[in-house]
């Protein structure tokens, strides 16, 4: 199954039945109503591009402004609409005609993260910076549900393996620069789920300079890796355990694993 036909069935569950069925069954197996059974999110930007961002999963608000939760929304939009909205989230979010336009600080990390990798026109001003991020590369979320959080324990590895299988069958849709996975939870999913399909693994440790040129008191790490997936070519990627880490001197970070990505040695 192709990934845009995956990502159609899923839309037209939601569509047809009001909820997604994946996000059903996920919940039944953790115990609890954890993620959004309905408006799933699998991407934003480009499917082929050659830079890919992985997350956890879309994160919402618990409750709205007018103090309602958000939970299960209803569908108003046909599947061209509901694709080419996730194709073009950076134009439609970002573009310069867009009205009341904003930015979060998780927005411009992204920007400042990916300035080495030279894929992106950036101009330094935030909205046409975040378009360009947004357009020019894919970011996947590995359980495209959303919720408030992410609590590693709660959810249970053993929940999401096949969450992780459909995430390496869009990975290999199409040859790939760098594949980055951000956030420290894919190390323990690496080293519990990814084990079988890792074939080498080296990890490099070092400090990084704060804005004021000091060195950073604790470390941080780069993980490479290289997976082997249903007999498919062997992928290259890294883990960057801290890029959502609060105070990590981002553009810093962006730096160091644009240097050592795919370095074995």
């Amino acid at each position: 199954m192709s990934f845009k036909q995956l990502v159609k069935n899923t839309f037209n569950e939601w569509k047809d039945n009001g909820f997604c069925q994946a996000a059903v069954d996920l919940n039944k197996a953790i115990g609890q109503d954890y993620f959004d059974t309905a408006s799933p999110g699998f991407f934003a930007g480009d499917i082929e591009a050659k830079l890919v961002l992985v997350h956890l999963n879309p994160k919402r608000d618990e409750i709205d402004k007018k103090g309602r939760k958000l939970w299960g929304q209803k569908c108003e939009e046909d599947f061209d609409t509901y694709w080419e909205r996730h194709v073009h989230f950076g134009k439609l979010t970002f573009g310069k005609d867009v009205e009341n336009r904003k930015k979060s600080s998780f927005d411009l990390k992204q920007t400042r993260f990916l300035n080495p990798f030279g894929f992106f026109d950036f101009n330094k001003e935030p909205f046409h910076d975040l378009e360009e991020v947004m357009e020019k590369k894919l970011q996947l979320e590995l359980v495209p549900f959303g919720s408030p959080n992410f609590d590693f324990n709660v959810v249970g590895i053993d929940n999401i393996e096949h969450f992780i299988r459909n995430l390496l069958e869009i990975i290999t849709v199409c040859e790939r620069k760098y594949i980055i996975f951000c956030g420290k939870v894919f190390k323990d999913f690496f080293q519990k789920i990814f084990e079988k399909y890792i074939i080498e693994e080296k990890t490099h440790k070092f400090y990084l300079t704060t804005q004021k040129g000091e060195r950073t008191k604790r470390t941080y790490d780069v993980i490479n890796i290289k997976l082997q997936y249903d007999k498919k070519e062997i992928i290259t990627a890294c883990i960057a355990p801290q890029f959502a880490q609060f105070g990590c001197p981002i553009a810093r970070y962006g730096e160091k694993v644009h240097e050592l990505y795919g370095k074995f040695d």
